[in-house]
């Protein structure tokens, strides 16, 4: 994928409002794995800007925009995975109970868990 073709995913509005969703339920799905009961969880903004940049997809973005557009990017990357068949629920779901490690904290067992996804993602796209 062209550096402005994954430019213009992460700034996708409508693709971060489906993504939105889609992390919010796999991160719960992936908790309720990990924890062995229902949980229903929101991964915070500050999450996910902390995922772009140590995944180095935040060179990608215009430099100076809103953190909600920060947020929003990694959202939108993740729908256009989906939607793109390089990642299906079930295995995005299994990526992230197998990294997420809640010993180290819920911020950064979050954060490692979505970068481990995020990277998965960036390779699939790479191989196509």
């Amino acid at each position: 994928m062209k550096n402005s073709e994954l430019n213009s995913v992460l700034l996708n509005k409508g693709l971060a409002e489906l993504g939105d969703s889609l992390i919010n339920f796999i991160y719960s799905a992936a908790k309720s794995k990990v924890l062995g009961k229902f949980c229903g969880e929101r991964v915070s903004n500050k999450v996910l800007i902390r995922v772009l940049d140590e995944t180095g997809l935040r060179k990608f973005l215009p430099r100076r925009i809103k953190p909600s557009v920060k947020s929003n990017a990694i959202e939108a990357l993740i729908a256009y995975a989906w939607i793109s068949n390089f990642l299906s629920i079930n295995e995005a779901i299994e990526i992230l109970a197998s990294k997420l490690d809640l010993s180290k904290g819920e911020f950064e067992a979050s954060v490692n868990a979505i970068v481990e996804l995020v990277n998965v993602i960036k390779r699939r796209i790479d191989e196509n």
